[in-house]
């Protein structure tokens, strides 16, 4: 078995169950989920997108629009949208996670996010390194 054998078994033992922040969190992230088509619904990408989208009200109404079946149009959604700061913050990490760059710093990220955008943060970044297993 080769390394790369090896980290993508353990990669399908390590996908787990995310740790949403309330029953409505859960509820909103799996029903953007099921809008996606097949492939979306697997990708760790999209999935940690939604996490992070569907953890808040005001996330999820500001970011929704941007974020379907086509992709994230974040490049737009900066351009339409004003985000607070740890609003921002969290939006700038989501699209990094999506895969699209933006220039920012972890440190200053982690120090402008409070206690539930930063326990987002954290399980959308398992989730883009692992995965989701299903409700």
């Amino acid at each position: 078995m080769t390394n790369s054998d090896s980290n993508k078994n353990r990669k399908n033992e390590l996908m787990l169950y995310p740790e949403f922040l309330s029953e409505s969190h859960k509820d909103l992230f799996y029903s953007v989920v099921s809008q996606l088509n097949n492939s979306q619904q697997k990708s760790p990408e999209y999935l940690s997108v939604a996490f992070i989208i569907t953890s808040d009200s005001e996330l999820y109404e500001k970011m929704r629009p941007y974020f379907d079946t086509n992709g994230f149009s974040s490049f737009k959604m900066f351009d339409e949208v004003d985000f607070s700061s740890g609003y921002r913050k969290i939006a700038v990490a989501a699209a990094n996670l999506f895969g699209q760059e933006y220039e920012t710093s972890l440190a200053d990220t982690i120090n402008g996010l409070g206690h539930d955008l930063f326990h987002t943060l954290l399980q959308a970044m398992i989730i883009r390194k692992y995965g989701v297993i299903g409700k």
